[in-house]
């Protein structure tokens, strides 16, 4: 088949994606740049409109990271002894006491007594400002900063940032009375507005308070039901509740703490390093399991002051550097959470390239979910002709649905590609994957 037969083929399956009955008031935005050889203009939509990339921005953000700070980069919280004190130097490991609250705190115990201490006759002060004092960004929702995918990126980051939230439902439309948090975020008091949804009708439950809060307040509604019912918040100030968590630790296990817990600032003689899995894996996981705050982390690391504005200047200079037009393109995050964030199907699929042919691109695309396989996408295309065709990213939020990667034709042909679409009416993931086995058909 010659190149033309295979642009009208594609263009005939994008006529087609476009008519459907999701899409009457969206906006569709189509890009499909090959990896080698020329862009065939015939196959594309609107590809110069601007367009909410929800969490499709992780790509670009990842691909930035291990091209500027290398697969190996790593992450590194250090324990400094100044006098009697000790203090916990972040580093902004998002990956910190992920596990378990108390995950770390063994190997931080045995480095104070490997120093000889018996007690900590100082004071313990956790000590945040590798990163910016501002945790999330200004264009956050209200309604997400307090769940746990809301949580930002603090300079010392703790259990992924997040507490979970238990409820025991009562009959339907009554109060779901709270039975406790893992862990308790110190110093926050709460109020229960939660009530009792539809058995069956998941988590609807939502939690408002945000960075430093004091007052957290849980409404919405989890399913009516015999068992207890948990739900996700972001912890209002991680570094207060890591230093918390490892006061209590020492308490427990006999060595006292006789002066104050502070945030603040401190330097001192390193006893303790540890540092974080390598760039390489937390890249994968973000891609995979779409965590924002691994997102948010990588994106404050390339800033020269850890700062979100700082690490934004970084990524565009650097793809503008490599060519890359970015005329239009406004983001405010690196996980695609802001609703204020644009960017064009062609701006994101010339992305996506760059980084494809860079001599990290092999990594990248690896760490990429596959379609109908793994990560965000094992649901998306099985069984289809994209199954195992497509490494791409997936993006959503409200009325919005993306997705941008990789595609490979069964001809062998292998393209960039970026299907952006904002305000549907009615969810089009089916029709998306009809378009797409079309143009992997070709």
């Amino acid at each position: 088949m010659t190149v033309g037969a295979q642009a009208l083929k594609g263009n005939v399956a994008l006529d087609h994606f476009l008519k459907c009955d999701a899409l009457p008031t969206a906006s569709v935005g189509f890009s499909l740049i090959p990896l080698e050889g020329e862009i065939d203009p015939n196959i594309e939509h609107n590809a110069d409109l601007a367009l909410i990339p929800a969490s499709t921005l992780k790509a670009v953000t990842t691909a930035t990271a291990l091209q500027i700070l290398g697969k190996e980069h790593r992450f590194v919280t250090r324990l400094l002894r100044d006098g009697g004190s000790i203090i916990v130097k972040g580093g902004g490991d998002p990956t910190l006491s992920m596990t378990s609250p108390e995950a770390e705190f063994p190997a931080w115990l045995d480095a104070l007594k490997k120093a000889g201490l018996t007690g900590i006759k100082g004071d313990l002060i956790i000590d945040t400002t590798h990163f910016e004092h501002r945790a999330i960004p200004n264009s956050w929702p209200w309604g997400d900063i307090g769940n746990y995918y809301g949580s930002g990126a603090w300079g010392l980051n703790f259990h992924l940032n997040s507490y979970a939230v238990t409820f025991q439902p009562g009959a339907l439309g009554a109060p779901a009375k709270l039975i406790g948090t893992e862990p308790q975020p110190p110093r926050v008091r709460f109020e229960n507005h939660m009530r009792t949804g539809p058995p069956g009708s998941g988590d609807q439950g939502y939690l408002y308070g945000g960075p430093r809060a004091e007052v957290i307040h849980f409404r919405g509604t989890v399913p009516a039901g015999p068992s207890a019912f948990t739900i996700k918040g972001a912890l209002p100030n991680p570094p207060l509740s890591c230093g918390v968590a490892f006061q209590q630790y020492l308490s427990k296990n006999n060595f006292p703490l006789h002066g104050e817990l502070k945030i603040g600032t401190g330097s001192g003689e390193e006893i303790h390093r540890q540092e974080s899995p390598s760039l390489e894996k937390i890249v994968t996981a973000t891609n995979h399991q779409s965590i924002n705050l691994y997102a948010e982390a990588l994106l404050n690391q390339l800033g020269q002051d850890g700062s979100t504005a700082a690490g934004l200047s970084t990524l565009k200079n650097h793809w503008q550097a490599q060519g890359a037009d970015l005329t239009g393109m406004v983001i405010y995050d690196g996980s695609g959470l802001s609703p204020r964030n644009s960017i064009t199907p062609r701006q994101l699929a010339h992305l996506l390239k760059l980084a494809r042919i860079h001599e990290t691109g092999d990594l990248f695309e690896k760490s990429l979910p596959i379609a109908g396989v793994s990560g965000t996408l094992a649901s998306f295309g099985n069984g289809s002709a994209i199954e195992g065709r497509i490494h791409a990213k997936s993006g959503g939020m409200s009325r919005v649905k993306t997705y941008a990667g990789y595609l490979t034709k069964k001809s062998g042909q292998r393209y960039a590609f970026a299907l952006m679409i904002n305000n549907f009416v009615s969810d089009p993931k089916n029709e998306m994957v009809d378009f797409l086995s079309a143009l992997v058909s070709d």
